[in-house]
């Protein structure tokens, strides 16, 4: 199979997924209104429903992980974080944040609820994808910077129950600035170990289109010029899959901590990209929050 067969199967795939979860999307939205429509002749015997409500966190993350993907040099990062949620709609600058309700994650950037029901949540958010900064390691030296953008992200999430909860997601750059298409699925399951102290541990794939992987991963004919490196360009596939841990501790009314560690495995086109000196990379984070 040729360069432009593949690409052009790629974007096969990449429909399919991205159809898959606009149809759960649609059919879970079609169920959650049909439930929420009142029978016939109920009346006024309905009870009225939960009123909506303003919540939030502001804390301090903290991660220690690769300068890059694929880098064999680490680094501390510090940010705050801030998250505010209005029913169905919330803003955050980061992931990882626990809720009031029924302590769900949240999206990063800005993101609707399109369903949520007892077992299924489906929603869509848009998020500010810094790119990358070819300062960040001197082997970038020479390819220039990977273009911030804005990265749609359509995902859902089953739980099964006792813990366990399937998750996938769908995320295209809106603005195509070379962010191409990122798929990822994941399975993960939770316990508490105490009232207030609770662990979880995950496991799950990344995959990419040509376009994304020839941005992060690529070497085009300029770059090796100016960068030294031999000239690559990836196919669509696997980015990497990973394992994680992570606990979580209400510390009060309003305070809660969290800290995690993970390990990923580069696979498919990554591993034969000049730009990759670790196959294997682990990180640590951790963080408190304050809720409202």
């Amino acid at each position: 199979m040729n360069s432009t067969e593949a690409r052009c199967s790629s974007r096969v795939v990449w429909r399919a997924w991205g159809s898959a979860l606009a149809a759960l999307a649609l059919a879970g939205a079609v169920r959650a209104a049909e439930s929420e429509t009142p029978e016939a002749g109920a009346g006024d015997s309905s009870p009225p429903a939960a009123p909506t409500r303003w919540e939030g966190a502001v804390g301090l993350l903290m991660h220690y992980n690769p300068s890059y993907l694929g880098s064999n040099d680490s680094k501390l990062h510090a940010r705050p974080g801030l998250f505010l949620r209005y029913g169905r709609f919330s803003v955050t600058t980061a992931g990882g944040f626990v809720t009031r309700r029924n302590n769900d994650e949240v999206q990063r950037g800005l993101a609707a609820e399109l369903v949520s029901r007892d077992r299924l949540r489906v929603s869509l958010s848009a998020r500010l994808d810094g790119g990358r900064d070819e300062g960040d390691d001197p082997i970038l030296h020479g390819l220039g910077d990977v273009r911030a953008t804005v990265r749609g992200r359509l995902s859902a999430v089953r739980e099964f129950g006792e813990g366990w909860k399937l998750s996938a997601g769908f995320s295209p750059d809106l603005l195509g600035r070379g962010g191409g298409i990122v798929g990822d699925m994941g399975l993960s399951y939770d316990w508490p170990l105490t009232p207030t102290l609770k662990a979880s541990v995950s496991a799950g794939f990344t995959a990419a289109d040509h376009r994304y992987m020839q941005s992060y991963f690529g070497i085009t004919p300029a770059q090796s010029l100016a960068s030294g490196h031999p000239v690559y360009e990836p196919g669509a596939g696997l980015r990497d899959v990973g394992v994680g841990f992570g606990l979580r501790a209400d510390l009060g009314p309003h305070w809660i901590g969290f800290a995690n560690a993970n390990t990923t495995r580069l696979m498919g086109p990554t591993l034969d990209s000049p730009l990759t000196r670790s196959r294997s990379a682990w990180g640590i984070g951790g963080g408190l929050a304050w809720r409202f």
